[in-house]
């Protein structure tokens, strides 16, 4: 690149990315000023530049760019500048903005824009030159071809909505417009590892591994690597671009402000087919891409902001985590009881389904969220101790009971209490509860005057409360009294839907909490965990997560790092790619039904010939559900 005096050359910026896509700038005046003000010779509304930016006007002969002390910086070729000599074709990246210095000879005009005199703003019709002829050019028209592309390029994936789109669009308009057998489009993960968003091989070009080498090092050099001559020379004999004899090999980072998103990557098996026009050309679309690729996960993530702070408005769900039907009838069950202040309610379900965190998200959508939410588990404490804990005690109620102590009850004053697993709860205690809800008062154990109370009871059980009362094990009047509104929990098998959403949850939970990233499940464990039945319901999910995690060794969670009983247990039919796992279960219904056939139908002494304890091979005998075979051979 060179310098052109200003009194003898003609110099424009020309909008490739951003708000000003498809407009050209002349620089006629002495200084040109660029900022949010409008004062500005040019103004750009973007909140990320300052009033004013940056100036570019001619000093002692040449075009040079200047930094006003702006808050985010203004960067020439992805370098941050405060004073700096303009080149042809340098790029200048302002906040969203992407501008391509263009100085051209005397007496001259840039192909395709025609200079009206007095205004600053040209504009490329990008429509013309979407549609302009694919004929082939000369060399003289090499800038035209360039800036066609450019803009081209800049224009489709600065409306992409989504990464992916992005990046496939991407891939696909190199692909028309290089001379490449081989393009991808990459990008860095949160570990820093390089990984493939698209590519692109012409038809003919086998397909070969991208060379990490030639991404690592234009990555850490911040330029752009153009090897044209010697490639074999240049990389190790084991390198995959020596491997697949490639000729030219053309890498480009992605960089805003400084900060790494990917690369460009291109290869031809043809000599002398990129030069330093395509590595300018190229290194534009990057910088193009980046800012694009910047935009776009920025409206992404605001976009999951703005979820889960409706989500925070439409209610906390304590935790709860669904998007099924099944789940969403819940969710609106639970906005709904939660504004009655002091209704009771009861939660049913089976064991591991979430009972205590829709508790929680009752008490904590109600009036009563500022004040405690106490959590008793019945079956988990004597008789005894239950009711101390419950209704406290005063001094000397009983040996050891050396000073007053306040319940549970007490000491939720304008929360919540919840009580789970209620039906373990005793005949007498079950009395004194019933009372302290009619009369919304209690006796400490011990004490002789009643002691009035302000709570909210939601209680849970993975029983059949009617068939307790009916048998006589509950009492009627405090079932009825507890079920004023009745919640069910579905059990995960019946909202296999919630099943991927659930275990990406714990994921991001556990791989926090064990410092390993994780970046993901990979289909294979997630058809897995999607068949499997779950009789331990979310529960079992979250351990099963959690155990993943902590004995896996890649960043992915694999069907290995699975538990062999769930490995067992899922129907393998519905699994693609698990050959293997059939043929192992196979082998061991065969190996359980001969022991069991060959010791006279004893199930000790099947796992006597197995060499397995009794114990375990019930539990296989119940993961392979074999019972029904097994009575057949008898």
């Amino acid at each position: 690149m060179h310098s052109l005096s200003p009194a003898s050359s003609h110099a424009r910026l020309i909008a490739v990315g951003g708000p000003l896509t498809g407009l050209v700038l002349p620089l006629n005046d002495p200084i040109v000023s660029v900022g949010r003000d409008t004062a500005n010779t040019v103004c750009l509304a973007d909140l990320a530049l300052s009033r004013l930016h940056c100036t570019i006007d001619a000093d002692g002969g040449v075009w040079r760019i200047k930094d006003r002390q702006s808050s985010n910086g203004t960067f020439v070729n992805g370098t941050q500048v405060t004073d700096r000599e303009l080149n042809d074709r340098d790029r200048i990246t302002l906040g969203a903005s992407l501008f391509l210095f263009v100085v051209d000879p005397p007496g001259s005009s840039l192909p395709g824009v025609t200079d009206r005199s007095g205004q600053l703003v040209t504009r490329i019709s990008v429509d013309n030159e979407l549609s302009g002829d694919e004929r082939e050019e000369d060399a003289g028209s090499r800038a035209q071809h360039d800036l066609r592309v450019l803009v081209r390029i800049s224009t489709t994936i600065n409306s992409a909505g989504a990464e992916a789109d992005l990046h496939r669009e991407l891939v696909e308009l190199l692909a028309e417009s290089m001379p490449a057998g081989q393009i991808a489009s990459i990008t860095l993960a949160a570990d820093g590892e390089v990984e493939i968003a698209a590519s692109r091989q012409k038809p003919g070009t086998p397909a070969t591994p991208v060379s990490t080498t030639v991404v690592r090092q234009a990555l850490q050099e911040r330029a752009g690597l153009l090897v044209r001559d010697g490639v074999a020379a240049r990389f190790q004999a084991g390198d995959s671009v020596v491997a697949a004899g490639c000729q030219s090999v053309l890498c480009v980072p992605m960089l805003v402000r400084d900060r790494a998103f990917g690369a460009l990557y291109l290869t031809t098996t043809e000599a002398q087919a990129f030069d330093a026009g395509h590595l300018r050309l190229v290194t534009a679309i990057a910088n193009v891409t980046a800012v694009a690729l910047d935009n776009v996960r920025q409206v992404s993530w605001l976009e999951t902001e703005k979820d889960r702070l409706q989500a925070a408005l439409d209610g906390d769900h304590g935790g709860l985590v669904g998007r099924s039907a099944a789940m969403q009838r819940v969710f609106a069950l639970i906005a709904k009881v939660a504004g009655a202040n002091d209704t009771t309610v009861l939660i049913t379900g089976e064991t591991g389904t979430g009972k205590e965190l829709a508790a929680r998200a009752i008490h904590l959508n109600s009036g009563r969220a500022k004040r405690p939410f106490v959590a008793i588990n019945c079956a988990a404490l004597t008789d005894t101790l239950l009711e101390t804990e419950l209704f406290g005690h005063e001094r000397g109620a009983f040996t050891g009971a050396v000073a007053q102590k306040k319940g549970k009850l007490e000491i939720a004053e304008g929360g919540t209490v919840f009580l789970d697993e209620i039906g373990e709860l005793a005949p007498a205690l079950q009395s004194k509860l019933l009372r302290a809800l009619q009369e919304r008062e209690i006796e400490r154990v011990g004490g002789t005057r009643p002691v009035r109370i302000d709570v909210r009871l939601v209680s849970a059980t993975n029983r059949d409360l009617a068939e307790e009362t009916a048998a006589g094990r509950f009492r009627k009047d405090l079932f009825h009294r507890l079920n004023v509104v009745q919640i069910v929990l579905p059990p995960l098998r019946e909202r296999r839907d919630d099943i991927p959403q659930l275990a990406s949850h714990f994921v991001t939970r556990f791989s926090r909490k064990a410092a390993r990233p994780i970046r993901a499940i990979s289909p294979d464990a997630l058809k897995y965990l999607v068949a499997y039945d779950w009789p331990g319901n979310v529960r079992e999910l979250e351990n099963t997560i959690e155990r993943a995690i902590v004995l896996g060794t890649s960043d992915c969670i694999l069907r290995e790092d699975l538990p062999e009983e769930l490995l067992e247990r899922a129907p393998a039919r519905t699994v693609d790619g698990a050959r293997f796992y059939e043929v192992v279960r196979d082998a061991k219904v065969r190996a359980i039904v001969d022991a069991f056939r060959e010791a006279r139908c004893s199930y000790t002494g099947a796992a006597h010939l197995l060499g397995l304890h009794p114990n375990y091979l019930h539990r296989l005998i119940r993961n392979l559900d074999l019972k029904q075979a097994l009575e057949e051979v008898r």
